[in-house]
């Protein structure tokens, strides 16, 4: 409507400016025509009436013409200048209609923003979109304008949140919502109009959920998941603080205490990693009651566990914190009704302003290793001589590796220990023992490597060895029997001790399997020995492979039987022929001591399960006579003959050949 008037203005006016340039143009044409005709008379006197009609027809028609294109020129100009007036007009009304559309989508893009916006003048607030709102917990939008801006806003922060509007447009602040919880928010401002007026625009962002999952990982990344305790690598840093403190005031104590539980293997065995996570977990919880808080425990993974301890005043208080620790495991645990102890080995390492991270972990891991190596569930504080004997158990780890590879050309050999008949002293089996002869350290102690084999995994190689050594040679002696002439039933058994890592082969009993066919020995006349405490390891799994042993046809001995834990129940349900009475009985036989009645007792539950006894470690004849008045009928010590190397077997065996009565030891006096 605005528009149609406007352009009715627009062409009235033109029409009038029109009719005032045609009544100029007449009058100025008439006082042209009238100076023409006067000038016309004076020029040409002599026209006659024709030719000045003629005369003024030709300057009429210019004239008029003359008129004429001035009139459309003029008019062209002006319907120009109306157009572009009007294309004018058109561009403003489109820029308007744009402002204003932009203007709208702006108002709903902020409306629907998920991002929290606010305008606010001098700390007051001048509008909210529903983010906001939401932000803060607010019902309406409209409840929060003309509130102060800072009331939202963290006691704590207040003064930063006042700093940044003169230092920067950006920071990190916590937000305080309507029900008093707190957000974390990052916020950005800009200058802005608002009413007319100059205001600010801040943006909230909400990064609550992504500080708390930072928060999250960044204690993942430094704590044993299981535990919570710290792990090896915030073990290290805290380490290496305190070591920096300590060397600018050494007046105070530094300790780190290195701990390995004990038999932790058996628990995750017997009653499985569920138990074994509840064991950790408990552990922990312990360890942390016994210390301080400024003392940091961590879990370096399995089994292990460190201790940091600062600033304690003396040695002793350091040792007196060990021992409440070495106290504080041996409370018995309780899974599944059922009661066991704990214990640890913990090495302690006192530091020096000498010791960096390493050294302090080294010193501590050694000493721990040695508590191991002197019985267990015990400490012991590190020495530099203890270093020169882990370095020496490395080589000597190493050296066993590379003899493992080549048996027969490192110095390993078997020698053989008869198991005689207590009252006739005849040969009724063999045990096969394991000897090594170091090529620069000679005799190497079976208790010093076997050992090192299982803790390194090395005993299944050698284990394996070691059964096919024994049933070869078994296969020469009975060879020699039968050229001897001698009853072939008659021939003695050979007992080869079984680890519990060979035990736990998935291929164990198909290996041995294999190994009788292939040598040709009679499976009957194998003997395996398994320590008690293998045998209650994972119980439903070793009672399987004994029964899938006991079905290949060979017997099962349990060695140093009283030593371990087992029950009469279990006794019953493993597949055993032979209970070995552990040495550790036999010494203290016949001296008053409480070991006659232990060894009784294992006699008699032998003959009550249909279980041969056999006694090791006899070294007296009061031993033997003892042992066999209370009914123990085969025994092996010193007392009747040290083990053995194959060719003298041999001997002893074919003695009969000549004699004519079976194989006697001649007693070691």
């Amino acid at each position: 409507m605005h528009s149609s008037t406007a352009q009715f203005r627009t062409l009235t006016a033109s029409r009038r400016s029109q009719w005032r340039a045609a009544l100029r143009a007449s009058f100025g044409g008439a006082v042209l025509f009238l100076v023409y005709e006067a000038s016309k008379s004076a020029i040409f006197p002599g026209l006659t009436i024709w030719e000045s009609h003629s005369i003024t027809i030709g300057f009429g028609a210019v004239i008029a013409g003359a008129a004429a294109w001035a009139t459309v020129r003029r008019q062209s100009d002006l319907l120009q200048t109306i157009a572009i007036e009007e294309a004018r007009r058109e561009g403003l009304e489109l820029r308007q209609r744009a402002l204003l559309e932009s203007e709208t989508r702006y108002r709903i893009l902020v409306e629907k923003s998920p991002e929290a916006i606010a305008v606010h003048r001098g700390g007051q607030v001048l509008y909210v979109n529903s983010s906001a709102a939401h932000l803060v917990g607010a019902m309406d939008t409209a409840v929060l304008v003309g509130c102060r801006m800072a009331e939202f806003i963290h006691p704590d922060d207040r003064d930063r949140w006042y700093r940044r509007r003169v230092e920067s447009h950006t920071g990190s602040f916590r937000l305080v919502r309507v029900d008093q919880t707190i957000r974390e928010v990052e916020v950005v401002s800009a200058d802005t109009e608002f009413g007319g007026a100059r205001a600010v625009q801040t943006v909230f962002r909400d990064v609550t959920e992504q500080r708390s999952l930072e928060a999250r990982l960044l204690h993942e990344a430094f704590h044993d998941s299981l535990t919570g305790l710290a792990n090896r690598a915030l073990f290290r840093d805290r380490l290496e603080h305190a070591l920096a403190l300590h060397r600018r005031d050494a007046g105070h104590q530094l300790a780190v205490l290195f701990l390995d539980l004990d038999n932790f293997k058996s628990i995750n065995d017997r009653l499985g990693h569920e138990a074994g996570d509840r064991v950790l977990c408990t552990v922990a919880s312990r360890l942390r009651h016994e210390t301080r808080a400024t003392d940091t425990v961590a879990r370096f993974g399995g089994d292990e566990f460190a201790i940091l301890l600062e600033r304690l005043p003396t040695e002793q208080e350091v040792l007196s914190i060990v021992n409440r620790i070495r106290v504080a495991l041996t409370e018995a645990l309780e899974f599944d009704h059922r009661h066991f102890a704990l214990s640890a080995s913990i090495g302690v390492a006192i530091g020096t302003v000498a010791d960096d991270v390493d050294s302090m972990l080294r010193n501590a891991d050694v000493a721990m290793y040695e508590a191991k190596g002197a019985g267990k569930a015990r400490h012991a504080v590190f020495e530099p001589v203890m270093y020169d004997a882990i370095v020496q158990r490395l080589r000597l780890e190493a050296d066993l590796r590379a003899a493992v590879r080549a048996p027969e050309t490192s110095g390993l050999s078997l020698v053989f220990q008869p198991i005689v008949d207590l009252a006739s002293s005849e040969v009724r089996s063999l045990e096969a023992l394991l000897r090594w002869t170091h090529p620069e350290h000679g005799m190497i102690s079976p208790s010093v490597f076997i050992p090192i084999a299982e803790q390194t995994g090395a005993i299944v190689q050698l284990g394996r060895w070691v059964l096919e050594r024994a049933c070869e040679q078994m296969k020469i002696w009975r060879a020699q029997w039968w050229r001897a002439g001698l009853p072939m039933d008659e021939f003695p058994t050979l007992s080869v001790n079984i680890s519990g890592r060979q035990l736990a082969e998935r291929d164990f009993v198909y290996e041995l399997q294999e190994l009788v066919q292939r040598v040709n020995v009679p499976a009957e006349l194998l003997v395996l020995e398994i320590t008690e405490t293998v045998i209650m390891q994972d119980t439903d799994r070793t009672l399987s492979s004994l029964s899938a042993l006991k079905a290949l046809g060979v017997q099962l001995a349990i060695d140093d039987f009283g030593t371990g834990y087992s029950s009469l129940s279990y006794l019953q349900r493993f597949p055993v022929d032979v209970l070995k009475i552990d040495r550790a009985f036999v010494e203290g036989m016949g001296l008053g001591t409480s070991d006659t009645a232990l060894a009784r007792t294992i006699v008699t539950l032998g003959r009550t399960l249909g279980l041969r006894t056999v006694a090791e470690g006899i070294e007296t004849e009061a031993q033997r006579v003892a042992l066999e008045d209370m009914g123990c009928h085969l025994g092996q010590g010193y007392l009747f003959a040290k083990p053995l190397a194959a060719h003298a077997v041999a001997e002893l065996l074919l003695r009969r050949s000549a004699s004519g009565a079976p194989p006697r030891t001649r007693s070691v006096g």
